[in-house]
């Protein structure tokens, strides 16, 4: 069996397991009970904050076939679940629009989006790095979003808000995603740490937390395994990581690990 990546293997599947983000997750899922469901959403946040997952979720959690409607919390073992969460569903479109952010394939996308799914409730796309679609073809999903399908549900992830345009914006639930905080992020590589069965003590895990700051952390400390690189004290990060003294002061000065401050 192939390897999988930390930041893959334990992305979170379910709204419950997204960490520092309730804001945006609890609204969600109030909107599924009650339905009303959007046909837009705009979530924003800087790199590896969760933005794509929640969408995954977002959209597992509209199209899980538990039940004959949506659910506040997929339930990660139906046909649907699994297919989104394998990235192979024809029903969830996710596009690049760094890449694909001109009028042609926008217009294609909108040709596309008459059509009523193949199987589930809704089709939908999710649009990352959506900042990128170029002025025309935002002009050209405007038509949509103003009188969509009642079977269309568009996500846009971005981390430049301010460069959509005001019309699409206007026309979409917008979700400013928050900084994870630093205790969240800590108590994250904890939990990972002890699933893979790494050596680590909190002194290590802060210093890699200040490190990255973010999601991408998982990214980070993969590589770190990778390399061999020893988790058991400080030192050892310090040493494998290439931490500047102005890291290890910065993490004694925030730092809630007792002890760590004593040892600056």
């Amino acid at each position: 069996m192939s390897y999988t990546v930390l930041a893959r293997k334990y992305r979170p599947q379910k709204f419950s397991e997204v960490i520092g983000q309730e804001h945006v997750t609890r609204t969600l899922q109030n909107g599924i009970e009650q339905g009303r469901t959007a046909h837009g959403y705009i979530f924003s946040g800087h790199r590896g904050i969760g933005k794509t997952t929640v969408a995954r979720i977002l959209a597992a959690a509209l199209n899980c076939r538990s039940k004959d409607h949506p659910v506040p919390e997929p339930c990660g073992v139906c046909e649907s679940c699994l297919e989104i969460r394998a990235g192979n569903s024809v029903d969830v479109i996710e596009i690049d629009a760094a890449t694909n952010r001109g009028i042609d394939e926008i217009r294609e996308l909108r040709e596309a989006a008459r059509y009523r799914p193949a199987r589930d409730r809704f089709k939908i796309y999710i649009l990352d790095d959506s900042h990128q679609i170029t002025d025309a073809a935002f002009n050209a999903l405007l038509k949509t979003l103003e009188e969509p399908p009642d079977h269309i549900v568009f996500m846009l992830a971005t981390t430049q808000p301010e460069d959509i345009p005001q019309t699409i914006r206007s026309r979409c639930q917008h979700f400013s995603f928050r900084a994870v905080k630093f205790d969240d992020i800590v108590g994250q590589l904890r939990d990972l740490v002890t699933r893979e069965k790494i050596e680590a003590d909190d002194d290590a895990l802060a210093l890699l937390g200040v490190d990255e700051a973010d999601f991408d952390v998982a990214l980070a400390f993969d590589v770190r395994v990778e390399a061999r690189a020893a988790f058991a004290n400080l030192k050892a990060v310090v040493e494998a990581a290439g931490a500047t003294l102005m890291d290890v002061v910065l993490i004694a000065v925030v730092s809630p690990v007792p002890g760590l401050k004593e040892r600056r």
